[in-house]
């Protein structure tokens, strides 16, 4: 009878037919001189771990006793964690990169990107997210600030809490929404200037055309990010809110003078939508960048049941949203620029919240590490290498998020078949290592 869960053979061939991930991984490098261990086999331990969504590098350390697995990633022999951190720590991000872009490339050539198009466009989102945070281990990256707190007599006091935070650009209109890219903030800039460098890498990296329209949080509502994003040649959909003041109150005090354009009612997820929406063009973005820009404002009523007692109770919430875009109406109706807007969330709950929730983002991997290779300065002397161990394991992470979502997603059958979650395939995937190897040799 033929097996009904995955493999990780059928699941390797995969990923080497369709994305070269073994090709791939003999690119891979560090700053270990005459490595036994090789960075391609370190790569592949934790590209498989993310797969197997496993919680830390000691669990990790644990699954490398299968001496399967390590036939499976090229390794002579079982090392431990202690080795993929001295590794990591030098590891070079060039390749990881280059992956992660060849991988998105392979995607929307293979039309992963064409289900979910909004009027026949592709839709990217970007927004920031804080990875980790400590008052005690820090890094020569780390972004700091003063919190206040309560110590154990109940007295505020200050202390200095170091972290980490980064910018991503990630597909939302598709099932499938891998990330493009990510930007780590640097010690005394914004968030808003790591995006700026962010979309300046893209079009580098993917060409000005791979998506059409970027969705953006109110922060990124700023002349800079409006016009490098004209430049490129994107279109684009930002929040409002009274960080814009000028536009913030011109709008509301335009629509609060006239009724709505739209007034609908729509049902969805078991909730009820009361919608009216407001559209106008010409209205100047900033009193220094009079660029005039089309704002859409949305006020919805959104009623659902609770249950109190065991009984179903009524419950509602209003909801006041804003938006100013460059897209045109023509093509573009009101409807559809709420639908843009509210697609930003997609950013939030499938990228950052599944990331956080099911692939440890925020596990903290490799923050301040001091155990690392060293390298010959200018000077003559020996110094330990700048520490990208947490940039790589991210990287590696987003990899493995985009892989394994389209394997779910789009080539495996069982999944859709026993309606399967990505969560499930790992389990399975994971189980399938301890078994016996069959008698076959491992893949080229």
């Amino acid at each position: 009878m033929k097996e009904r869960t995955h493999s990780l053979p059928s699941f390797s061939a995969w990923l080497n037919k369709g994305f070269a991930l073994r090709a791939h991984s003999t690119r891979m490098s560090d700053a270990r001189t005459d490595p036994e261990i090789s960075p391609s086999s370190i790569f592949l331990a934790v590209f498989h771990s993310f797969v197997f969504r496993l919680p830390s590098f000691q669990q990790l350390d644990s699954e490398l006793s299968h001496s399967h697995l390590q036939r499976w990633i090229g390794a002579e022999r079982a090392f431990g964690d202690d080795t993929l951190r001295y590794s990591l720590c030098g590891f070079d991000l060039a390749p990881l990169e280059t992956m992660l872009v060849d991988v998105n490339r392979r995607l929307k050539r293979g039309k992963a990107f064409d289900e979910g198009r909004v009027q026949g466009r592709l839709v990217a989102a970007l927004d920031g997210i804080e990875v980790l945070s400590s008052f005690s281990r820090r890094c020569d990256s780390c972004l700091e600030r003063r919190v206040t707190l309560k110590d154990q007599a109940g007295r505020k006091i200050e202390q200095t809490q170091y972290y980490h935070r980064a910018v991503g650009c990630q597909m939302v209109h598709s099932p499938v929404k891998p990330f493009l890219a990510l930007e780590w903030l640097q010690p005394g800039e914004g968030e808003e200037t790591a995006a700026l460098r962010l979309l300046h890498r893209l079009p580098e990296m993917y060409g000005s055309r791979f998506f059409d329209i970027l969705l953006l949080d109110a922060l990124y509502a700023q002349t800079p990010v409006l016009e490098l994003v004209h430049k490129i040649g994107w279109d684009a959909v930002i929040s409002l809110k009274q960080n814009s003041r000028d536009l913030y109150q011109s709008a509301v005090r335009l629509f609060a003078s006239r009724p709505p354009d739209l007034d609908f009612t729509e049902q969805r997820d078991y909730k009820t939508y009361q919608v009216q929406l407001w559209d106008t063009e010409g209205l100047p973005f900033t009193i220094d960048n009079p660029e005039p820009v089309r704002v859409v404002r949305a006020e919805e009523v959104t009623e659902r049941n609770r249950y109190r007692e065991g009984e179903p109770t009524s419950y509602s919430t209003n909801h006041e949203w804003l938006w100013v875009t460059t897209l045109p109406k023509q093509v573009f109706p009101t409807p559809v620029v709420r639908q843009l807007g509210h697609s930003r969330w997609k950013n939030e709950n499938n990228g950052w919240m599944d990331l956080t929730k099911h692939w440890a983002f925020k596990h903290g991997f490799l923050h301040s590490c001091r155990h690392r290779p060293k390298q010959t300065s200018a000077s003559g002397d020996r110094e330990p290498v700048s520490n990208h161990g947490l940039a790589a394991v991210t990287l590696i992470l987003l990899i493995a998020f985009a892989l394994t979502s389209a394997f779910v997603l789009r080539h495996s059958k069982l999944a859709r078949r026993d309606h399967l979650t990505t969560t499930a395939v790992a389990s399975q995937l994971r189980a399938w290592v301890s078994k016996a190897p069959p008698p076959i040799r491992a893949p080229d």
